[in-house]
């Protein structure tokens, strides 16, 4: 089904955060958000690398309760403070440093919990690696803005020991 690839992230990757509470598929409002603070408060156009990172079990916590982060790598320079981005619900973070386990889907984004269940349940005991303690992480390749849901590709990214 999939070619998982293992990658090392050698150094913390610096990103701009906004909060998501509930159902991860409702995370698309907190990142229309984060677009619109860049538009109106960044110079220039910007190549920004776009992620979502699911902090909790959805096997496990009521899906009102589910934490994620929409993040996308921040412009060069904003034309508000960082005490503004954090009255206006946003914040400066991180993406972990460590090794990943990769996989692309291509496809609507309602086709990310099956590819998530395959990576997770099916080639993580076959592979003999162990699951780090970071949370897991999904890179939009192309999206909703670039092309038709059916050439949507987005990287999962499953956090290794």
């Amino acid at each position: 089904m999939y070619q998982p690839e293992i990658i090392h992230l050698a150094q913390p990757l610096p990103v701009l955060m906004k909060p998501h509470l509930g159902p991860y598929s409702g995370i698309a409002t907190a990142f229309a958000d984060l677009r619109a603070l860049v538009q109106q408060h960044a110079d220039g156009a910007h190549t920004l690398r776009a992620f979502g990172q699911y902090l909790d079990d959805p096997a496990t916590v009521a899906p009102q309760a589910l934490r994620a982060a929409a993040c996308l790598t921040p412009p060069p320079a904003l034309r508000v403070s960082a005490s503004e981005v954090a009255a206006m619900g946003f914040s400066y973070g991180e993406l972990a440093a460590g090794r990943y386990a990769c996989i692309v889907h291509q496809g609507p984004y309602t086709g990310l919990a099956e590819a998530w269940n395959w990576l997770i349940q099916e080639w993580l005991p076959a592979s003999g690696e162990q699951f780090g303690q970071r949370p897991l992480l999904d890179e939009a390749l192309s999206g909703p803005h670039a092309v038709a849901p059916e050439a949507w590709r987005t990287r999962l990214l499953l956090p290794l020991a």
